[in-house]
């Protein structure tokens, strides 16, 4: 049970992080730029003069994002030329309006994936005027408080009739007077609050505020909390928060040392993490706490009481691991905490090139990074190494658990290309990911890539019903006759769908594939489509999976 419960998490976690790391999201490349956007922005079904109108790469990138704009015309038209092939998001930017009619996430603007020279029309936006929250924030003694964030949360109602969170907050911060002013704020229900909101202060991070949370009037309960409607153009003012007595948060130090585990000897300038539980533990928050010092010892300090675990962090090229310690804060500082490092796992083998007699493309191979991902009930180490010139490879450091691989640019920017088909280890494909025990040194393993310069470019449409939001999508490849469950499937791209339903994966190998979608709608309703594409080297083969919604009749039902 705890195996395949394992492999189902190594499955979710690889779907919802293979776009990050494959090529199926590409961003601006040296094509040229002869695609073009055309739209139009109304307020009140008007066209609204003198709107900018955004176009940003929504790549995965370390590299600087690329950024497009257009002012519209006294109509409200707008466009967009000389635009790249890559993907986006277009926002348009008007102050004090919001943009109506899309839901979360798309309420900031609109994704679209563009081809080459395509000319992209009736991208438009309706927008409305968004509600002002406005208010004073006082302590105990009835100063204001000067330069706290403001939060200001939506919320719904659940089936209980209680407060659902649903989205992050927006944030302001108050003035010298305690005055806070926020505007542009869709129409929904909202609470307001000061305070709260970090787990400590460490190297890099500024703590925000010295209060617990305390939402409007003066309540620190957010159940108790007063739920704001905010309407088109609505103002609500007067919203003050006083911050009770008690409020002031206390905060407290852990310290301890990091020793080598085999021989007890101090371990100076390894970098720690630490990580905060929250909202009754269905939530973490991480931080960098800082490096341990010559005698190995560390002190992080600004933590308020909560329940924590720190850990050593990724350290390139060593062999160094440490079970992660939990530790508590109530009322007082924790000190003697003790981390014993271990010897790492290792897994050393080669990559190989398959299906491409390339030269070019095995010297662009032999630059990439490898990067290997472990897990255990859960929780995961990850570690990323350079690919030597004769394609052999070593990543140590590892903890116990089912070891998965991806490549990477060395410098973030989008990989189209090279994907990994197959993982051996000794000559024995293992599909389910390679399994690693503590402190095992694994030899033999054989990582298979295939190049190719195919692309699928397809579109998703919905029959028999329209799909209530929020709905997500999930797009991936699998080849002919496996099961889409099966995990061995991360190692094929993955895409997202635009605003319009479109999706692409590029830099693949010519061959035969399987485009599999899935739909899950805000009503826990599923719906499913696949479809088998032929692709070859350097084409771009289009597609149409059509969604039937037409609701599935109950299991017994006559």
């Amino acid at each position: 049970m705890k195996s395949s419960a394992l492999q189902a998490i190594v499955c979710v976690l690889l779907i919802l992080f293979t776009p990050l790391f494959t090529q199926s999201q590409t961003g601006p490349t040296r094509k040229p730029a002869t695609s073009s956007i055309r739209g139009k922005v109304t307020i009140k079904g008007k066209g609204a003069p003198g709107i900018i109108v955004v176009l940003r790469s929504a790549a995965f990138s370390g590299q600087q994002t690329a950024r497009y704009k257009g002012t519209t015309d006294q109509d409200g038209n707008y466009q967009i030329t000389n635009v790249a092939p890559g993907s986006y998001q277009v926002v348009p930017i008007a102050g004090a309006y919001v943009i109506s009619g899309l839901g979360e996430p798309e309420g900031r603007g609109k994704s679209l994936i563009i081809a080459e020279g395509e000319a992209v029309d009736g991208i438009d936006f309706a927008m409305t005027r968004g509600g002002v929250i406005t208010g004073r924030a006082t302590d105990t003694e009835g100063r204001p408080l000067i330069e706290q964030q403001i939060n200001v949360l939506p919320v719904s109602v659940n089936i209980e009739g209680r407060p659902v969170y649903f989205t992050l907050p927006r944030r302001s911060m108050t003035d010298d007077r305690g005055i806070y002013r926020i505007f542009g704020i869709p129409k929904g229900r909202y609470t307001v609050s000061v305070g709260g909101g970090q787990a400590g202060s460490f190297p890099g991070v500024r703590r925000t505020s010295q209060y617990k949370q305390t939402f409007h009037p003066g309540v620190t309960d957010a159940s108790r909390a007063t739920v704001i409607e905010v309407s088109e153009g609505s103002e609500a003012t007067n919203l003050d928060i006083a911050v009770t007595a008690g409020s002031t948060l206390d905060t407290f130090a852990v310290s301890g040392r990091l020793v080598d585990g085999d021989n007890g000897q101090p371990l100076p300038n390894v970098r720690l993490g630490i990580q905060m539980t929250a909202d009754g533990g269905n939530s973490t928050i991480t931080f960098s706490g800082g490096a341990s010092n010559k005698q190995g010892e560390f002190k992080l300090e600004n933590l308020s009481p909560g329940k924590y675990t720190i850990f050593v962090e990724s350290q390139p090229n060593s062999e160094i691991r440490a079970d992660p310690v939990s530790f508590e804060v109530i009322d007082q500082d924790v000190t003697g905490l003790l981390i014993k490092t271990l010897h790492g796992a290792s897994i050393s083998g080669v990559i190989v090139l398959e299906g491409s007699d390339d030269k070019s493309a095995l010297g662009r191979l032999n630059q990439l990074r490898l990067n290997t991902l472990v897990l255990t009930e859960g929780q995961g180490t990850s570690r990323s190494v350079n690919i030597n010139r004769d394609g052999s490879f070593r990543v140590g450091g590892l903890q116990a658990g089912i070891a998965d691989f991806w490549l990477s640019s060395p410098d973030g920017s989008p990989l189209k290309g090279f994907t990994i088909t197959r993982v051996e280890r000794d000559g024995v494909s293992e599909l389910r990911g390679l399994e690693v025990k503590d402190g095992e040194q694994i030899t033999g393993v054989r990582l298979a890539v295939n190049y190719g310069a195919g692309a699928i470019r397809g579109i998703v449409k919905a029959e028999n019903g329209d799909l209530p939001p929020p709905s997500r999508f999930f797009v991936w490849l699998t080849s002919p006759g496996d099961d889409p469950s099966n995990p061995q499937r991360k190692y094929l791209p993955s895409s997202q769908l635009d605003s319009r339903g479109h999706f692409l994966m590029e830099g693949l190998a010519a061959g035969t594939y399987d485009v599999n979608v899935t739909v899950v709608t805000g009503l826990g309703t599923r719906s499913s489509a696949k479809q088998q594409v032929n692709v070859a080297d350097g084409v771009v083969t289009e597609v149409t999976l059509t969604l039937d919604l037409k609701p599935k009749p109950n299991p017994g039902s006559p």
